[in-house]
């Protein structure tokens, strides 16, 4: 090929994109209603839910309890408070992290008329230094209904440390790339409903079908299973197990600040589990991270409980690498009851 021919042809290439780069600038916002120059990072809605607040009062509680879907399997808040003699209510949000956690602590539990005796926070291994875990795409969702509009340390931690000076100024200055979750919405949306629409199926219609079929119905038996594995591999990443490194760009030390100015004791608790390089078959690794936790924990005067390698935890008592089966959310409240009899002040 012609030399020139080449050149010019790639000149051609170039114009072409920056015009539509152009366009994109203009057309995006005014398509979306965005503002540009924009802030980096997500923005979250004016609504904040009080649910837990609410619940605090309702139920006159001693100790709340934050965690997920493990907390969930794992503790039963009514034998609990039939066994320490405290009322015990259960925060439990499915998939829910550390970033989630902050934000139900700030904004409702420390703002409670009715301030429990303790919070107790359910987690395992690395996740409370792990602010970017959880936090995107449906589980967005949920920490927008708890944020305010103005919440600069969860941006920061979970949104902003994350991100890479490029990527910062393309959420600032590019609409394309900071209007990407909304125009894949859009374009999500079509697929899913125009054709469905031809077909007498309105959105209704085609949700329940979506769900029969991706979610009630076992298609391929394990997947489930390996996406949740897969997910949990970065908790176990060398910059997440890096304790010293990671605790101070945490919502750790913002949780625990909280708990102090309001005079309510935190405990944590650490909960065995059965992922690679977890439980009785620990990796120095983690081993040194659970060490560095501990000692930080003791600096700041926040108990900690660590479940990670107990023994009466046996494989008998896990449904799956995550979770616990009934009776061993039995054995696990009645294991923690003794220790929290203990260690309330």
């Amino acid at each position: 090929m012609n030399p020139i021919n080449s050149i010019r042809t790639f000149l051609r290439y170039i114009l072409l994109l920056a015009t539509m780069i152009a366009i994109t600038w203009v057309a995006i916002p005014r398509w979306l209603h965005l503002d540009f120059p924009s802030h980096p990072g997500p923005e979250f809605d004016r609504r904040a839910r009080k649910s837990y607040a609410t619940r605090l009062v309702d139920e006159q509680s001693d100790i709340a309890m934050l965690g997920d879907s493990t907390l969930m399997d794992g503790v039963d808040p009514d034998l609990l408070t039939e066994l320490t003699g405290k009322k015990v209510s259960s925060f439990h949000i499915p998939g829910s992290s550390s970033a989630l956690w902050y934000v139900i602590i700030k904004n409702n539990i420390v703002v409670a008329e009715h301030r429990p005796q303790a919070v107790v926070v359910i987690f395992r291994d690395t996740m409370l230094t792990a602010p970017g875990y959880r936090v995107h795409g449906g589980y967005f969702v949920k920490l927008d209904e708890f944020a305010t509009t103005q919440e600069p340390v969860l941006l920061e931690r979970a949104y902003l440390n994350e991100m890479s000076q490029l990527e910062i100024w393309s959420e600032g200055y590019f609409p394309l790339y900071s209007a990407r979750d909304d125009i894949r919405k859009i374009i999500d949306s079509r697929i899913r409903y125009s054709l469905a629409g031809w077909l007498d199926c309105d959105i209704k219609c085609t949700d329940d079908s979506m769900y029969a079929v991706f979610t009630s119905a076992d298609l391929e038996p394990g997947q489930l299973r390996n996406a949740v594995a897969a997910a949990e591999q970065y908790l176990y990443t060398p910059a997440q197990l890096d304790f010293k490194r990671q605790v101070d760009k945490s919502f750790l030390p913002e949780m625990i600040r909280l708990t102090k100015e309001r005079g309510i004791q935190l405990i944590v608790v650490r909960l065995k589990n059965q992922t690679a390089g977890a439980g009785n078959s620990e990796t120095s690794a983690i081993k040194k991270y659970v060490a560095d936790l501990s000692d930080y924990l003791d600096e700041q005067g926040v108990t900690f409980l660590d479940y990670g390698r107990d023994p009466r935890l046996g494989n008998e008592y896990f449904k799956d690498v995550l979770h616990l089966n009934p009776e061993g959310e039995i054995v696990f409240t009645e294991i923690l009851a003794e220790d929290l009899n203990e260690g309330l002040k």
